[in-house]
């Protein structure tokens, strides 16, 4: 078998992960009406990550980022010689506040600083997941959420 065959299945093989993916993630979808008629997609509406750029300070910046997203999802650094130096703030439970004026819930898991920085701290980017298993029990009443304000530095 030559190289060029090898090559065509691994990018056919790829071809197929991604739409297998795709069609992984349209399945979770739940497509219905709202209350004027419209359709709305509440998977969207109910799994959501929001970023916000804070102070930048030459060399180092502040980056903001909400989630209640139960599925992976990713922050990363703006340039890929940048790397998280610092967690600022993480909380996972009920926090409130702005990017650079957060602050902890009343029902928070007390582990989630110390996952934060496992998963960040000199990395240019990390993974979370919204979710009990990540971070330990929140005990919230309502949907968790997962804030975290980080420090990206040029490496």
């Amino acid at each position: 078998m030559d190289t060029t065959h090898s090559c065509r299945r691994g990018y056919i093989l790829l071809l197929v992960l991604s739409y297998s993916s795709a069609f992984g993630l349209a399945s979770n979808m739940s497509i219905s009406n709202d209350t004027s008629g419209n359709k709305t997609d509440s998977f969207f509406e109910s799994q959501s990550t929001s970023t916000e750029w804070g102070t930048d300070m030459g060399n180092k910046y502040i980056m903001c980022t909400e989630s209640n997203m139960d599925i992976p999802w990713m922050i990363s650094c703006n340039k890929s010689k940048e790397v998280f130096t610092r967690i600022n703030f993480a909380d996972y439970g009920n926090p409130s506040g702005k990017c650079e004026h957060y602050r902890h819930g009343n029902c928070g898991a007390k582990t989630t600083m110390e996952v934060a920085k496992k998963n960040c701290l000199g990395k240019h980017q990390c993974v979370f997941k919204v979710s009990d298993e990540m971070f330990g029990t929140s005990h919230c009443k309502k949907e968790a959420k997962f804030f975290v304000q980080v420090t990206c530095t040029k490496a």
